[in-house]
């Protein structure tokens, strides 16, 4: 069967590598082609076949967890708490993935939740049929035993296991390998070689170099763990369609009850109801909405984006992203004049001032539209001149 297999190479998810391939016959050995996710509907118009979505390995993380004999459902479902100390971010914003769950100890992969978001808006936005999201280090051909080397993007992959790799600088090689072999024994390492690219110097170990061309793709009848688990499973995204169509069920039951007396009445009342359901929407969230916000407007995608906007905001805005964000949002404002920009604190201060107080607020306005926590500070308010300080909260420069 063909599969077009697309690899992401940046944690944005934006610059991608692809190359299309037969199951059967497929060789590790690849022709990958470079583009980004605006090429994205030209690739899949020329190849139309189901598609495979590998992670880039910097981004996952591979562990494994011992536990019980006969461990129970309710700890497999709460496997992330037995690797909670082996992580660095909050364990909510973390999606988990299990290998094989009948072994012990059992495999995991561990990746934030935004980037599998992400995973799932590209595939719905651009019609792909997904077969499986892997992370990379699974395109290594896995013998069945060994340390295994093959070149992937911008680094060398590792396999030492079923479920178990990592990616390295080729200068790094030698201080992995003696890291690895804590925790597998072995004697010598096994490269497969690729067009273009050198074998890599192992330091004390051996090195075996096969071709890459005649063995199979890693994740090809081989051991491998597929990121679509939990509620990133593709009947998962079923179920929750079906929860947000609820009320529309109800609403034709209601019509179904009520159309042998009278239809016309019946149509009415779902109207007025409908109606009277947008209303209270309204009401409940039009303070988190821009002011221009009507009744009629599809509040649930304002919402969404104004969420979506606040979830950057809290994951943290550096100083370029704040500045930037002003320097958008200043451009409608030009009469607005800018006295001084410090960045402390996390906070990015701007002193400016105006002859009118109502191009000051309409600014500050502007900015918090775009999910910056933005406030006024210091207002001074003189017949000829408005001066004060706007104060712009971000986070880590990361």
């Amino acid at each position: 069967m063909a599969q077009l297999l697309i690899q992401f190479t940046d944690a944005e998810l934006e610059s991608l590598r692809w190359v299309a391939i037969d199951e059967e016959r497929a060789r590790a050995d690849l022709a990958w082609q470079a583009g980004n996710t605006d090429d994205l509907p030209a690739i899949t118009a020329q190849n139309p076949h189901p598609v495979v979505l590998v992670i880039p390995q910097q981004c996952v993380y591979l562990t494994q967890v011992e536990l019980p004999e006969k461990a129970s459902r309710q700890i497999l479902a709460a496997i992330e708490y037995q690797v909670e100390d082996q992580l660095a971010q909050d364990i909510d914003s973390q999606h988990f993935a299990v290998g094989d769950a009948s072994e012990n100890p059992v495999s995991l992969a561990v990746i934030e939740k935004a980037i599998m978001d992400r995973c799932i808006e590209l595939a719905r936005a651009h019609g792909l049929r997904l077969l499986q999201i892997i992370p990379e280090v699974f395109l290594c051909p896995w013998p069945g035993d060994g340390v295994n080397l093959i070149a992937g993007d911008d680094g060398l992959l590792v396999r030492y296991g079923a479920y178990r790799g990592l990616k390295c600088h080729p200068r790094a090689l030698p201080a992995m390998l003696s890291l690895v072999r804590r925790d597998v024994e072995f004697d010598r390492v096994r490269y497969f070689e690729t067009s273009g690219n050198e074998p890599p110097a192992p330091g004390e170990y051996p090195i075996e170099i096969q071709s890459a061309g005649d063995a199979r793709l890693g994740y090809i009848e081989a051991p491998y763990i597929d990121l679509q688990q939990r509620d990133y499973q593709l009947s998962s995204a079923w179920r929750g369609v079906a929860r947000a169509w609820r009320w529309v069920a109800v609403f034709l039951v209601a019509l179904l009850l009520v159309g042998g007396y009278n239809r016309a009445i019946a149509l009415q009342e779902l109207e007025d109801r409908l109606a009277a359901v947008k209303a209270e929407q309204y009401e409940l969230v039009k303070l988190y909405l821009p002011a221009s916000t009507r009744p009629g407007d599809n509040l649930k995608k304002l919402l969404i984006e104004r969420l979506k906007l606040l979830q950057s905001g809290q994951n943290g805005r550096g100083f370029m992203q704040l500045l930037q964000d002003f320097a958008a949002a200043r451009a409608r404002f030009a009469t607005v004049r800018i006295d001084r920009i410090a960045y402390q604190n996390r906070q990015l201060n701007v002193d400016l001032n105006s002859r009118q107080l109502q191009y000051i607020e309409a600014l500050h306005v502007e900015i918090q539209k775009q999910g910056v926590d933005a406030r006024l500070e210091n207002l001074n308010i003189k017949p000829d001149l408005i001066s004060g300080r706007l104060v712009m909260r971000g986070g880590s420069d990361g």
